[in-house]
């Protein structure tokens, strides 16, 4: 936990351009586990990549990692990330994640899915962000 604030206070501490977006996303996951309750994001509209930090992250990386950006054409206010997380403990043997968080600013909520490679249950999560 000690590391995750760390992490987290060094994302905040980056210098980036003005308009960027950073994100405390509160996910409550559905399901097998593998969506960790607090997601951070961070990404500046126009661009195609952002960062990804939360427990899961921090468990592997122990730092943010970089996520591919799009904007959603059905909305001007939707955004996707997508990143993915090799390693993740689990049992028989680690796994690997693929997620994707879909953004909506007009409301701030956050869908968070992860497909877990060889596995055919996807993990799922649903909360809301503020803008820090």
């Amino acid at each position: 936990m000690k590391r995750l604030l760390i992490a987290t206070a060094s994302v905040v501490a980056l210098a980036s351009p003005a308009t960027a977006l950073k994100l405390e996303c509160k996910v409550t996951g559905k399901g097998d586990g593998f969506i960790a309750p607090n997601l951070f994001l961070e990404f500046e509209p126009g661009q195609q990549t952002g960062t990804a930090y939360d427990g899961v992250i921090d468990m592997v990386h122990g730092a943010p990692i970089e996520a591919k950006l799009r904007k959603l054409s059905r909305s001007d206010s939707e955004y996707r990330l997508n990143w993915s997380v090799n390693n993740v403990p689990a049992r028989p043997r680690p796994v690997r994640i693929a997620y994707h968080a879909t953004v909506n600013l007009a409301d701030n909520s956050v869908i968070v899915r992860g497909s877990i490679r060889g596995a055919t249950n996807l993990v799922t999560g649903t909360g809301q962000c503020k803008v820090r």
